[in-house]
């Protein structure tokens, strides 16, 4: 083999591997994180009157508890996480009916239903709290834990690169004009429009 014909295969295989060594680390820093929930231990109580209830159009004819839930997580986060949204399926055990005023319907699990300021690589468990749909005429007085048996699926927290999440969307962003913005503002004061959504919402880190 000649010597340029050498250096040039030299020349190529150092391409290669400096091609690897500079994509692939730069590859896994851009993607999302994503950890499986397990064993949910939850209970609930009903929610103070001042709490913005997602979702609210769909809850008529509903109630709205605040559900506090403690799981593990499978495998410790590779960094600290911050504004980590959390998905997932929750179900009553009983009627099989989805307690998520945003997926009613089960169509999907893609919506996010609660966020946890953040993840340590120290946490092993996490906590977090979001609003059940329970029908009025159910009976939670003979639970213990506060609203009955449920059902979790596909339970999982997931965390964007920046922290790019969205917070619990209020009334106004979705209808400014609507009486439910009208009743969120006298709780939260003043709506203030951004240029899209996410600078609407101020637990976004989009600002």
């Amino acid at each position: 083999m000649s010597m340029s014909s050498t250096r040039r295969s030299f020349v190529f295989g150092a391409t290669i591997v400096s091609s690897c060594l500079l994509f692939a680390p730069a590859t896994k820093a851009i993607g999302p994180v994503k950890l499986t929930l397990l064993n949910p231990v939850y209970s609930a109580k009903p929610c103070p009157k001042d709490k913005p209830i997602p979702g609210e159009k769909a809850m008529k004819g509903l109630r709205g508890m605040c559900v506090t839930v403690t799981a593990e997580l499978e495998e410790a986060p590779p960094k600290n996480l911050e504004k980590v949204g959390v998905y997932g399926f929750i179900t009553d055990a009983e009627t099989g009916d989805s307690v998520l005023a945003n997926n009613p319907d089960l169509s999907t699990d893609a919506g996010q239903f609660s966020m946890i300021d953040s993840v340590t690589t120290n946490d092993s468990k996490i906590t977090f709290e979001f609003v059940a749909a329970v029908p009025m005429e159910k009976d939670l007085t003979v639970y213990a834990n506060g609203i009955g048996n449920l059902n979790f699926e596909g339970l999982r927290i997931i965390s964007y690169p920046g922290g790019q999440q969205y917070g619990a969307i209020s009334p106004c962003e979705m209808n400014e004009f609507s009486a439910e913005c009208e009743a969120w503002e006298q709780i939260n004061g003043p709506y203030s429009k951004g240029e899209y959504m996410m600078k609407s919402n101020l637990r976004t880190k989009g600002y």
